[in-house]
């Protein structure tokens, strides 16, 4: 864990807790660097509705197993 003092680390551990890629990473240090926030925001934004569209698809994989199961259920299969 970075020390909290080092703003740079712990910028960085949280990039990477969200799951950024090096390379993603490295860009948003740069635009945080360059004080270019809109840009930051933008990529952030994008990259937010992509962990929602994966939330959403094994959202939908859940309930399509629910569903199988509670059948199954109904249908005396398990």
């Amino acid at each position: 864990m970075p020390n909290a003092a080092d703003k740079k680390a712990v910028m960085t551990e949280n990039l990477r807790d969200m799951g950024l890629d090096d390379e993603t990473t490295a860009k948003c240090l740069t635009l945080i660097e360059e004080k270019r926030y809109t840009e930051l925001e933008k990529l952030l934004k994008v990259y937010r509705q992509t962990l929602l569209d994966s939330v959403h698809k094994y959202n939908d994989r859940i309930d399509c197993l629910d569903y199988f199961t509670y059948t199954l259920r109904k249908n005396g299969g398990i």
